[in-house]
């Protein structure tokens, strides 16, 4: 059986979070979901049905289904994606007959694909402004050049600094002192002047965004400067960023 690349028909910028149900089990945090997602590669007359499990980092995908859409201008026929005639009738209107079958999808790329969605989902609910505003501090600002750091105000020791159009993990300490709660913190170690940078792919991703709310902030930190020590302590980063651009 022919293995379908599911990265080529489906990504997450376009979905719908049909049910999310939340527990907590044995100690262990258990998110469940059904998860629409849409094809916009073959006229959109196939998109994908996932029911899937999230326990604590690990991910199971337990059920994945094409749906295939008819009418009259479009009668029944195999599945653009596949290719299979092998289909069941999931529902029927006067207008719309919906199908469903397996494709043969790559497992690998799905769950790549689900880890990205709920990272996206993650950081839309974290970095609105009001929630950038709460639970955000910024400790340098160079606007000129578009060079910026913030930290994670909720947990410890979570630095970020914005440069060369990336957002990268940042630490005075040592690389064991990186952390992220966005993404999965694989990229290449920067060490520049004792001060350690990993690029974050999740939100850079989100770069311009971020830089709108830190020059959106309704108020600044006492001290926030661009050339010696800010409020959360760290150091100067102006020498350091200088030797990375």
């Amino acid at each position: 059986m022919l293995v379908v690349n599911f990265k080529e028909f489906f990504t997450i910028s376009s979905y719908e979070i049909i049910e999310h149900w939340s527990r907590k089990e044995n100690e262990k945090n258990i998110d469940e979901y059904e998860v629409m997602m849409y094809n916009e590669n073959v006229s959109q007359t196939e998109n994908v049905m996932i029911k899937f499990k999230k326990i604590n980092d690990e991910m199971i995908v337990e059920k994945v289904q094409t749906h295939s859409y008819f009418d009259q201008q479009r009668p029944k026929q195999p599945c653009n994606i596949c290719g299979s005639e092998m289909m069941v009738k999931e529902k029927s209107t006067e207008e719309l007959e919906v199908y469903a079958h397996g494709c043969s999808f790559n497992y690998g790329e799905i769950e790549d694909c689900l880890r990205k969605l709920l990272e996206n989902e993650l950081l839309q609910d974290q970095f609105t402004q009001e929630e950038f505003e709460r639970n955000y501090g910024v400790n340098y600002r160079d606007d000129s050049n578009q060079q910026y750091g913030f930290y994670d105000a909720q947990q410890r020791d979570t630095f970020y600094t914005i440069f060369n159009d990336s957002v990268y993990h940042t630490s005075y300490a040592g690389p064991q002192e990186l952390r992220c709660k966005f993404c999965g913190m694989d990229e290449e170690l920067l060490v520049v002047d004792g001060a350690f940078y990993q690029k974050c792919s999740v939100l850079t991703e989100h770069r311009d965004r971020i830089i709108h709310m830190i020059i959106s902030r309704k108020q600044n930190e006492p001290g926030l400067t661009n050339d010696h020590e800010g409020e959360s302590g760290s150091p100067d980063k102006s020498s350091s960023l200088g030797k990375l651009i």
